[in-house]
């Protein structure tokens, strides 16, 4: 595993920043992160995040996003 699969990992055991339908949302070392909440298609996640994270008023509108598995976990991370 990766040192930034590492951050990840470890910055997802802590507190979540809010929660939304399909997501709990995370503060990490290298940016926002959405972690899927359950093991559904992948277009309803990614046709949802944005407005999800509009709810919990996060703006990650100019952030760039990538789609992440770690271990059994699925999720977006978004940065600058």
């Amino acid at each position: 595993m990766n040192s930034i699969h590492d951050f990840i990992l470890d910055s997802i055991k802590e507190e979540p920043i809010g929660e939304t339908v399909h997501f709990v949302w995370y503060i990490t070392d290298i940016g926002i992160a959405a972690l899927f909440k359950e093991n559904k298609i992948f277009e309803i996640y990614n046709s949802n995040v944005k407005k999800e994270a509009r709810n919990i008023s996060l703006d990650i509108s100019k952030e760039e996003k990538e789609y992440c598995e770690i271990e059994d976990k699925k999720l977006f991370i978004f940065y600058s």
